[in-house]
């Protein structure tokens, strides 16, 4: 067995009781999270939040339903900036360490405070997960991987009482000890997220991934992340190849020739075992792509795990994600009972098939915190329910009064898939402002088909957008111009560079088929 093995068994050895923890959790996971509750009240009645919903006086869960109510981001917006500002104790007791932006799929403006408590807790909903992966594909055994690192395109960040924001690694949500394993143990060294600019960042990560023989795993968000570095290494292959070991360059060649001149994944790492990534929601749509690239691979889907806090994680061998029972307090509001007029079901009172939205009540000071994801219960492992990510609640565009959801969009586009069998590998709806005559909503699509095609699948769209009263009735009235289109090249590329360049981490953007009005204009830039 090689160092990097035996580092991993070493490793894999030390997450056992996190591993038997969780399981002996997801036999009793209302014992559990009861007790996370209480304790969370308890530590936390000092606070600021605390007094003000008086957690000294919440012995149990009803009381706790009864005396806090349901938030979002737009409450805890304030307490955000007093925490920025260097106050203490305003939503848990113990000491900040960092902020973290949200991952969203448009939006730069959440940021997330981060304890040592919130740490924890995501370590109670990785650790598990590591353990299972290990297990699951004993081939990782001896092998390096690749952690979704995301270049730093800005200066180092602070608050303005010098609290540190961003994440620079994926690893960084782990303990300082599995740091130092993941270290040890990446395809990719974490120094490459500091080089100043996207093209270095790129460049780096393309050579020290071409250059690793014994690659096993990567761990991405958005597939598309994985098919642009793909494309970019066959698109740069001879100027890639120059930068490597001798060695390392006459086994490509050989390996690539003997594969009719064919670049798989597969080709460039024979010991590779797994893809994590997003395949649930529009992410599914980017998994044929990324198949291309790598047809043999196992890909596992990722929980759902979002900057607030982790709801589920993968387990080898099962549908869906199993509920991280042992991490946060988790509520869910039904959303195929209109009748339950704002009462929520517990974690372990899911029901299969049944749709909900998670709450989140962490260690990092949010409380009945509404994700506004819409989950699926898709099984049981043991007692606790296994989930799937549906698609997003809150994504809305409003230019004046047409109220355009997510879901709309992304019904409108299935009926597209439908009706056309029409493939793209990039389609994107965002608002768009004209200078002489009223605003419409744009179209930004790569495909290989006709205009006349491209011109159906907006006719479809537009269509199915009239269904919908509010924006019929903005287009009656004049307010909205009709949808317009425009064909791109390299279409995820330019949204993720964009996102990237306006502060959010370019290994998780999340997929969405619509565009926040904040973005219109960058977008209308980067594709003119």
């Amino acid at each position: 067995m090689n160092m990097i093995g035996g580092l991993q068994r070493i490793y894999h050895l030390s997450l056992r009781h996190a591993w038997r923890n969780f399981e002996k959790a997801s036999r009793s996971p209302a014992a559990l999270q009861s007790s996370l509750l209480l304790k969370l009240m308890q530590k936390n009645a000092s606070t600021q939040i605390g007094r003000r919903f008086h957690f000294d006086r919440i012995k149990s869960i009803a009381a706790f339903r009864e005396q806090v109510p349901i938030t979002d981001y737009d409450f805890y917006e304030p307490f955000m900036e007093r925490i920025a500002q260097g106050e203490t104790n305003v939503l848990f007791s113990d000491p900040i360490k960092m902020f973290e932006r949200s991952g969203g799929a448009t939006s730069t403006n959440k940021m997330i405070p981060y304890n040592q408590s919130l740490f924890d807790e995501f370590g109670a909903g990785t650790q598990p997960w590591i353990f299972d992966l290990y297990r699951g594909y004993p081939g990782l055994f001896g092998t390096k991987s690749y952690w979704s690192i995301s270049p730093i395109v800005r200066k180092t960040e602070t608050t303005s009482s010098g609290i540190p924001i961003g994440i620079e690694s994926d690893t960084e949500y782990f303990g300082p000890f599995a740091r130092w394993f993941f270290e040890k143990t990446l395809a990719v060294p974490s120094h490459v997220a500091k080089l100043p600019t996207l093209a270095e960042w790129k460049t780096e990560t393309l050579v020290a991934l071409a250059n690793e023989p014994e690659l096993g795993l990567f761990s991405i968000w958005n597939p598309s992340f994985l098919t642009l570095l793909m494309q970019d290494l066959e698109k740069r292959w001879d100027e890639i190849l120059e930068r490597l070991e001798p060695g390392r360059r006459r086994f490509l060649e050989s390996a690539r020739n003997s594969n009719e001149g064919v670049l798989t994944g597969e080709t460039l790492w024979p010991r590779l075992q797994v893809i994590s990534c997003w395949t649930d929601g529009v992410a599914a749509e980017f998994l044929p792509a990324l198949r291309k690239w790598f047809p043999k691979t196992a890909i596992q889907a990722k929980g759902l795990l979002a900057t607030e806090g982790v709801i589920s994680f993968p387990l080898c061998g099962h549908e869906g994600g199993v509920l991280a029972v042992g991490s946060h307090f988790l509520e869910f509001q039904e959303l195929d009972n209109p009748k339950t007029n704002g009462q929520t079901v517990l974690a372990h009172e899911l029901e299969m098939g049944k749709r909900y939205s998670p709450l989140l009540t962490t260690g990092g000071g949010l409380t009945r915190y509404c994700l506004k994801d819409i989950i699926r219960c898709v099984g049981h492992f043991n007692e606790t329910p296994m989930i799937r990510f549906m698609e997003k609640q809150d994504m809305i565009s409003d230019l004046c009064g047409e109220k355009i959801s997510a879901s709309q969009v992304d019904h409108a586009f299935g009926r597209v898939r439908e009706q056309l069998g029409l493939n793209y590998s990039f389609a994107i709806l965002a608002s768009k402002w004209e200078a002489n005559g009223p605003p419409h909503y744009h179209l930004y699509i790569e495909t290989d088909v006709p205009n006349s095609r491209i011109e159906e699948a907006a006719t479809i769209i537009e269509e199915y957008l009239l269904t919908g009263h509010h924006y019929q009735y903005c287009r009656n009235l004049g307010q909205l111009a009709p949808l317009s289109w425009q064909r791109v090249t390299e279409g995820a590329r330019g949204f993720q560079e964009t996102l990237a360049n306006l502060g959010l981490r370019l290994g998780d953007i999340k997929p969405s088929h619509l565009a926040r009005p904040n973005l219109a204009e960058h977008l209308s830039k980067r594709f003119c």
